[in-house]
């Protein structure tokens, strides 16, 4: 990516917003270093990541990502051969041992679809082992713990033994005859791991012991009574058994660690990529953001476009941008070129940042601050010459300056480039300013790069009526306010609204006349042949939204026909199916009663009551369906000459004829007739 793109684009407050949102140093140092990306796969891998950790932590949700720190330093040290670690450093993989632990757990615990979150989760090393080690030696304030061994252990009572037996002795001398009177004061003291107590300068000679030490003032010497030396020669060796003991078993756990340095650095990068992704999610929470659709054919359409920047002003308190308003914004469809014209007030470079903003934070795999289904195209080269980039150290004029940063731009422009150029032609003769901004328009179209120009140069704006993929736009300006709304009009060219303007602020009538005057055929009708091919422009525009309503109104009433068609349909199968199993059951008890009649012996009397009873039965069976008897018999009563309703055409017709053996009827429509069948026939 171009640097000083970057740069103007200001991608580095972007990276300081990240770095905010981050849980971790490592998170941190991630989004310090992040980049735009060139590979469409990668770039959409990290999308998806951002939207699935999203959705699993919606709405509001977080990430388990306490404890968890930087272990390069540690696992460095132990790569270039250290043995033992402090129980600092130890207790700092402890808690981040946990971290891995608590996070993996969180990911494959989570209900729903979330692939790429998975696969993150599966990579993620836990080591029980090392755990099991280190929680069994130290606690939870890193002290070593008396069972981390049974050797710990024993020393550990053997020094409480010993310093019993000290206490003891030394209660004994501090209520001699031979020590009390030379005494600071009774307490038993320790120095240099030494059991001491503190007598009288003076009187030091008199205290038979070794001196350990003295206070600040010298006046109290602290002196290890001689009855007590070899009690304290003892405790002496058993603090140290004690210390090489836990050095042993810190050396154990240390071992553990340096032995998987390789596959616990992985795991490392895995969670601090996870706290970067997690910090993407936060921010696009706070601003409201949405995945974009990545294309590789070159097409940008954004969608009520923020730009993050102005937002994060707007969070300011006493902040004056009361409202950021949306832009809609479009490019590689049917046109490479767009040439935002209108007076410099600002709102075309803000335009220009939203667009190569919001494409750099989508090629590093960021959500962004537009509606959902916007689309970003990935670019290899995003170049940008916005805003006065003079430098004093070389000393060359801002138009010098600009130049040399055109002229890289053109020697690396193609059809994978995004190039932004803000205020074209300017900083020099207007006229020499229009030739070169047409020539550099001209050259960028037929490399066919992406090229978005802001000018405030009139004649540029006719190349988005001569040449085919170049179109014009503008920022919409309020002429009562004298302030741009911010609205991007595609397809309208801008005007200067200078003489408006200076009306507006109040320069003399005679002066603003005079200028009138001068300005009058300065553009050979050109001005008057764009207002034309606009007028015309904005109708053909106005024909293709209301054609493009028109069918995708149609679409949606075709589907949703099918779709009732195919609901009728499925009802009328399952209807049918029934009524065909009721008819069955129906039919079969009528048969059955009908065959033990012909094998019975019965009267003739017998035989007129069951075939009465049969009757009765049907009767009560057909009176469960009382509107298809109303509807039947309001067919009987249809004659020749009555106006029906045929369901299926929904129209209105003559009965010609009706045939109720084959359930048919003839319907005449005006000189046609039609023959239907019966139960499509209703009374009109």
């Amino acid at each position: 990516m171009n640097q000083h793109a970057l740069d103007v684009l200001e991608y580095d407050k972007i990276r300081e917003l990240l770095v905010s949102y981050t849980a971790s140093g490592l998170g941190a140092r991630l989004a310090e270093e992040i980049q735009p990306l060139t590979d469409p796969h990668r770039i959409e891998r990290l999308i998806a990541e951002t939207t699935e950790l999203k959705t699993l932590l919606s709405p509001d949700r977080y990430l388990p990502l306490g404890g968890l720190h930087d272990l390069s330093p540690i696992l460095e040290k132990l790569d270039e051969g250290a043995d033992i670690l402090v129980i600092e450093e130890i207790m700092h993989v402890k808690e981040t041992l946990r971290a891995f632990r608590i996070v993996k757990r969180f990911l494959e615990d989570a209900k729903g679809d979330y692939p790429h979150l998975r696969q993150l989760a599966g990579n993620i090393r836990v080591y029980p082992d090392i755990d099991a080690k280190i929680e069994n030696t130290l606690n939870e304030n890193g002290a070593v713990k008396s069972t981390a061994s049974p050797e710990l252990k024993s020393i550990r009572r053997t020094i409480q033994t010993v310093k019993g037996r000290i206490q003891g002795k030394l209660q004994s001398v501090l209520r001699s005859q031979s020590v009390s009177p030379y005494l600071q004061d009774p307490i038993i003291r320790e120095r240099k791991g030494r059991p001491v107590i503190a007598v009288k300068e003076r009187d030091a000679s008199r205290v038979p012991g070794a001196v350990r030490d003295r206070s600040d003032r010298g006046n109290t010497v602290f002196i290890e009574p001689e009855a007590v030396r070899e009690l304290g020669n003892e405790l002496q060796a058993a603090i140290d058994a004690e210390g090489a003991e836990i050095v042993r078993l810190l050396r154990e756990i240390t071992a553990k660690i340096a032995a998987v340095t390789e596959p616990m650095g992985e795991t490392l990068k895995i969670l601090a990529h996870l706290d970067l992704t997690y910090a993407k999610v936060r921010f696009s929470r706070d601003y409201e953001m949405n995945p974009p659709s990545l294309n590789a054919n070159g097409q940008v359409n954004l969608k009520t476009a923020r730009h993050p920047l102005l937002l994060t002003l707007q969070r300011e308190e006493n902040s004056d941008i009361e409202t950021v308003v949306p832009i809609d914004f479009r490019l590689g469809d049917d046109f490479n070129t767009l040439i935002i014209t209108g007076p410099n007030t600002g709102g075309k470079t803000i335009t220009l940042k939203t667009v190569g903003l919001l494409t750099l934070m989508a090629q590093s795999g960021m959500h962004i601050p537009a509606e959902g289904g916007s689309e970003i195209a990935v670019f290899s080269h995003i170049s940008a010459d916005i805003g006065d980039e003079q430098s004093i150290e070389q000393s060359l004029s801002t138009f010098s300056s600009h130049l040399r940063n055109i002229a890289e731009i053109l020697s690396s422009a193609d059809e994978n480039s995004l190039v932004l150029l803000d205020e074209l032609g300017g900083g020099t003769d207007p006229a020499e300013g229009a030739a070169l901004g047409k020539s550099i328009i001209e050259y960028l179209h037929t490399r066919n790069a992406r090229t978005v120009v802001s000018t405030h140069i009139s004649p540029l704006k006719n190349l988005g009526y001569t040449v085919p993929g170049i179109e014009n736009a503008s920022v919409e300006f309020d002429i009562a306010t004298l302030r741009p709304t911010h609205k991007l009009l595609i397809g309208t060219p801008g005007s200067s609204n200078a003489l408006a303007i200076a009306k507006r602020l109040g320069l003399p009538d005679k002066v603003i006349t005079s200028a009138e005057k001068s300005s009058e055929g300065t553009d050979d009708g050109a001005a008057e042949l764009i207002n034309q091919l606009q007028a015309a422009k904005v109708v053909i525009e106005e024909n293709k939204r209301t054609t493009m309503e028109a069918e995708t109104e149609a679409m949606r009433l075709q589907s949703e026909y099918r779709q009732k068609l195919e609901e009728v349909s499925a009802q009328e199968n399952e209807m049918q199916a029934q009524l065909s199993d009721d008819t069955y059951a129906l039919l079969y008890q009528i048969k059955g009663q009908i065959d033990r009649l012909c094998h019975s012996e019965a009267s003739r009397r017998s035989l007129l009551e069951s075939l009465s009873e049969i009757s009765a039965y049907m009767t009560d069976q057909l009176n469960e369906f009382p509107e298809e008897q109303e509807r039947q018999a309001s067919i009987r009563e249809l004659t020749k000459g009555d106006e029906v309703h045929v369901h299926s055409l929904d129209s209105v017709g003559v009965l010609s004829e009706v045939d109720l053996q084959t359930q048919k009827a003839v319907v005449r429509f005006g000189a046609m007739e039609m023959t239907v069948p019966l139960d499509d026939v209703g009374v009109a």
